[in-house]
């Protein structure tokens, strides 16, 4: 397991929960030390309806990349919700120092906080927000090798409604770039590390049948 956790911050870089935050700290374990890998502004202010909190945790999950580790001052239970569904390792903590950063991954690696092992790992995309979906492909072909991207998503893109669906993947599956989809489908792409962030849309945007 990769030791990277994302902790909710206000301006001064000190620990915050969700309605305080105003940027997040991903710390990674290097050369038997903590330190920064990636800090970035986000915060939730101004958001009043429960949508909108799905939809604002969904960027933010985004925004995480490889990071599956969040702790936090304290979750939101919408947010937790999310974040959860998302396997994500969600840790309420009371102060940010090393000390505390080494007890998180100890948790883990004790069983006590588990994000994977013994949990199933998603077949096909899963909802994360009204139309959201997403999919770990490089998890999913780790866990199960006989299932290939096509036997995963096929039938999801074929049948499925959806506004947006992402994945995370090494590469855009070769029968992705068929013409068949090309006239279906927007495919948008970002690195992320060695992994690729896919987002796919619909080019028909009538969604007024399903939502």
């Amino acid at each position: 397991m990769d030791k990277k956790i994302a902790v909710t911050c206000d301006d001064n870089d000190q620990l915050t929960d969700f309605i305080g935050l105003t940027h997040m700290i991903i710390f990674e374990y290097n050369n038997n030390h903590w330190e920064i890998r990636k800090k970035f502004p986000f915060a939730f202010s101004g958001i009043k309806t429960a949508q909108e909190i799905r939809d604002k945790t969904r960027n933010l999950i985004l925004k995480l990349d490889d990071c599956k580790i969040i702790a936090s001052a304290a979750v939101n239970g919408l947010i937790y919700n999310v974040l959860d569904r998302m396997r994500f390792a969600i840790f309420e903590i009371e102060s940010l120092d090393a000390a505390m950063l080494d007890k998180i991954v100890n948790d883990l690696y004790n069983n006590l906080h588990n994000i994977n092992a013994g949990a199933a790992v998603p077949t096909s995309p899963v909802e994360t927000a009204n139309g959201i979906y997403y999919l770990d492909l490089i998890k999913l072909q780790h866990a199960h090798p006989d299932i290939s991207s096509k036997k995963a998503l096929r039938s999801f893109l074929d049948n499925t409604p959806f506004i947006q669906l992402d994945l995370v993947c090494s590469h855009i599956p070769a029968w992705l770039n068929t013409a068949e989809y090309a006239e279906k489908l927007v495919i948008t792409t970002r690195s992320s590390g060695t992994s690729l962030l896919v987002s796919i849309s619909k080019k028909c945007s009538d969604y007024s049948h399903s939502y």
